[in-house]
């Protein structure tokens, strides 16, 4: 190797990496990359591992700077070893020294188990180094290919994981985990199925050009908190949204919104976007929540608070999901979730657009839980619904009652108009407003003002 020249080099490099290059160039700015450690190579027991298997160095995505590494499928199957996992570490503790968020592109078949336990201190090294990055500077994780074993823990320690669509992640081999069922290894743990089941994988995308967009999106938000809107901040909504996903996409300026983990815990929605300019996270809740989605709530919190962007409270939620078999698991959780949205020290905005009832309350609009919280003027916000009141508190009355089911509704519309109205909260001094549902941006811009002005 000492003796071979430069042109030689070069050419050994550029054939080992062309596949690999080709992909880092689908998703950064053309003409931007910058490489770094280009020549570093060793010999292995199973041939030259040129460019370590990595490739690394800064880019621009979107205008936004970057440090960036890719593990080459090619060289070594992408394998992990003691050090090319120093090179991927270098450029994160370079990008995390500079303010640089960091973009990493796996496709790895796991460890080079010939290095034996020097591969295993890689991965701590990598760990490590990512660890450091997280919170800290933005993170994004690509799966191109494969992610398996102990690199599978990476997608976890990202503020974003995109899959693209036939990827596979795993802890363990494919054919470990299909082992004594009927499922095709080449199937298993592919990245929509971990979208759906653990949330891992925070977006699927097609190709690398979607994954580009995608990436577009997230630098612009949390890179440049602060940007200049078209999109007007007394716009108001024509009508009064019916779903909670027209409501977000009323609120939050036009083509702003980058939703998180779409098809994970489906009653709450999550993710980042402007309001008037201003780059925000939401938490949308339509229904009761469950322990995923009271752990889908604290990935967004960390994120928010890490980079300190203002939180965005829209709800609708009767409480929490729960039964006999998984109460330990909701008391562990939802407590983690109200821990954590106490102790984030952002702005917490609420808007109530159908019900707060019980835990919808106390965990998402409560006076004492944010900073400023208003309602629609149809909202039921209290302790019970109106029918489970009915049914509480009014047992013997229906138990006579003719028309029972006519009387419990009587009842429950009683109840709800005389305690759980937004007017009636709002009089005790639980509410800061109780507007027209087609009032909702301009209110939540002018309060968000107030409280990033102090």
């Amino acid at each position: 190797m000492g003796s071979m020249s430069l042109s030689s080099l070069m050419k050994n490099a550029e054939n080992a990496t062309k596949d690999v290059m080709k992909t880092v160039s689908a998703v950064i700015d053309e003409h931007s990359f910058v490489e770094t450690d280009k020549f570093v190579s060793s010999n292995t027991d199973w041939g030259d591992a040129v460019g370590e298997g990595v490739v690394s160095g800064y880019a621009r995505i979107g205008d936004h700077r970057v440090g960036l590494f890719a593990t080459n499928p090619k060289v070594l199957k992408g394998s992990i070893g003691k050090t090319n996992a120093q090179k991927i570490a270098k450029i994160i503790h370079n990008a995390t020294a500079t303010a640089m968020p960091i973009v990493g592109i796996l496709d790895t078949a796991g460890a080079r188990f010939d290095e034996g336990i020097d591969a295993m201190e890689g991965y701590a090294v990598i760990f490590r180094a990512l660890s450091e990055a997280y919170g800290t500077v933005p993170t994004a994780l690509i799966v191109k290919g494969v992610n398996f074993g102990l690199s599978s823990y990476f997608c976890h320690v990202a503020d974003l994981c995109i899959g693209l669509k036939d990827a596979q992640i795993a802890s363990s081999s494919p054919l470990i985990l299909a082992a004594n069922t009927k499922e095709d290894p080449q199937k298993v743990c592919q990245s929509g199925s971990l979208a759906e089941s653990a949330g891992i994988v925070t977006h699927v995308a097609a190709n690398e050009k979607e994954a580009k967009t995608i990436l577009q999106s997230f630098l612009s938000l949390l890179d440049a908190p602060l940007a200049q809107t078209k999109d007007d901040p007394n716009r108001t909504a024509k009508s009064e949204c019916k779903t909670l996903d027209a409501l977000i996409g009323e609120v939050f300026d036009k083509g702003s919104v980058l939703a998180l983990r779409e098809s994970y815990a489906k009653e709450v929605r999550t993710g980042f976007a402007r309001l008037d300019g201003v780059a925000v996270g939401y938490v949308g809740i339509d229904g009761k929540l469950t322990t995923a989605g009271a752990g889908k709530v604290c990935e967004l919190l960390n994120t928010c608070e890490s980079f300190d962007l203002p939180v965005i409270n829209l709800v609708n939620c009767d409480g929490v999901l729960t039964s006999l078999a998984t109460d330990g698991a909701v008391i562990r959780e939802i407590a983690d979730m109200m821990f954590a949205y106490n102790s984030v020290s952002v702005p917490k905005l609420a808007l109530i657009y159908g019900n707060a009832i019980g835990l919808g309350y106390t965990a998402f609009a409560a006076k004492a839980c944010v900073d400023y919280a208003i309602a629609w003027e149809n909202a039921k916000i209290g302790t019970v619904s109106g029918e489970a009141a009915a049914q509480l508190l009014y047992k013997e009355e229906l138990a006579v009652a003719p028309d029972k089911e006519k009387a419990a509704q009587k009842i429950a519309k009683a109840y709800s108009e005389e305690n759980l109205s937004a007017p009636v909260v709002a009089a005790k001094g639980y509410l800061d407003n109780v507007i027209d549902p087609v009032l909702s941006r301009p209110y939540l811009i002018a309060a968000l003002q107030t409280f990033i002005a102090e």
